[in-house]
């Protein structure tokens, strides 16, 4: 799942955009804001916009110097099983899937 964050004062929603192409090479025709995360409320005060980004077109990735991603494409319902096996177990990413699972299946998107 590309992670990242921005700026303060910058759209977070501009953020996400500029995080996806960086990472995966990838713009979305559509954005839809799905959740909201204190991700340690505890110790921290970040705070995580999650988004789901349809309508896909592959462009070239342009990570930063520091990054060097694997980049691997699978389907929806194969991440929700590693999510749901437990083979992922980023945060945001776990709730970013769960909240789309939930999403469909309630006929929401």
């Amino acid at each position: 799942m590309p992670e990242g964050g921005g700026p303060l004062g910058i759209d977070a929603l501009e953020s996400a955009k500029r995080e996806l192409l960086e990472e995966t090479g990838l713009k979305a025709d559509s954005w839809t804001e799905i959740q909201r995360l204190h991700l340690s409320n505890s110790v921290s005060d970040e705070l995580s916009i999650l988004y789901l980004a349809r309508s896909l077109k592959q462009f070239e990735a342009e990570p930063e110097d520091t990054e060097q991603l694997v980049i691997k494409k699978l389907p929806f319902e194969e991440v929700y099983e590693m999510v749901f096996c437990g083979a992922i177990t980023d945060a945001m990413t776990v709730a970013a899937v769960l909240k789309v699972k939930l999403l469909l299946l309630e006929n929401k998107i």
